[in-house]
């Protein structure tokens, strides 16, 4: 009943009869570049409508984005954008909103916020992170290539606030930018000691998973000693950190040494 109710609603903009008290514009089907961005500046302008009618009726606007990503999903983006632009100090609630009433529109979202707001990059993959974890492998990456500057910062963030998808975060973060990973790995363990195990042991996986293709990787012998050293200031036991002398990347005097370096 609810989405027959936006529907019609919508329907009745789009045609360019308002019931909201604002002005409706007529979208034509687009037959060129032009007229679909006519088409996609006058869907904005119908979603800034009935959203500015909702908050003139005391609705919030996290309600108001549920509502309409619920019966729009597919058109999240312009969703998304009309609140922005309405509500701009509430982005978070509008990020969390969105992605709550339809996760599958969580790429589109993070998108759009981090064109809207590219200096707050770190809130907006903290919040997208928060309402749904299951799509960290799309948030992590989009982010870091939107604001490749902040790449360290957006690994080490998702390492502590998520070190249980430790193995999916060093994917993404080897792929993305490979030249950050263990920096990151190593504030993460210097800033969070008790997750140590959780990272390393999903360092081990992503690195094991590379079978012989990670001599292709850009860490050097130095890093992975910084590494074990932050591992053992961290508390884990030098058999944990024994993988790296199988996979070659620390000699066994090298790894001995650390841990008898009292």
């Amino acid at each position: 009943m609810r989405r027959n109710y936006y529907n019609y609603i919508l329907a009745l903009s789009i045609m360019g009869i308002s019931l909201t008290g604002f002005p409706s514009l007529s979208i034509a089907e687009p037959n060129s570049e032009q007229s679909s961005t006519i088409k996609e500046a006058k869907l904005l302008k119908t979603y800034s409508s009935i959203i500015e009618n909702h908050l003139n009726k005391n609705l919030s606007i996290m309600r108001t984005v549920r509502i309409l990503i619920n019966n729009y999903p597919e058109h999240a983006a312009y969703i998304v954008s009309a609140a922005f632009d309405t509500e701009p100090n509430r982005k978070k609630a509008i990020i969390k909103a969105a992605i709550q009433a339809e996760p599958a529109v969580t790429y589109i979202v993070v998108e759009t916020a981090l064109e809207y707001f590219p200096e707050s990059v770190e809130m907006i993959v903290q919040t997208a992170i928060e309402t749904e974890p299951a799509y960290i492998d799309d948030i992590l990456p989009l982010a870091m290539k939107h604001s490749p500057e902040k790449a360290d910062s957006l690994i080490t963030l998702t390492l502590q606030n998520y070190p249980s998808y430790s193995e999916s975060i060093i994917r993404t973060a080897h792929e993305s930018s490979s030249e950050n990973l263990l920096s990151s790995v190593i504030g993460t363990l210097r800033l969070l000691p008790e997750s140590a195990d959780y990272v390393l042991e999903g360092i081990k996986n992503f690195f094991n998973s590379l079978g012989n293709n990670d001599d292709k990787t850009s860490i050097s012998k130095e890093q992975w000693r910084l590494l074990a050293l932050e591992a053992k200031s961290s508390g884990l036991e030098q058999e944990k950190l024994q993988w790296l002398v199988e996979k070659g990347h620390l000699d066994k005097g090298e790894l001995t040494a650390i841990y008898n370096n009292k």
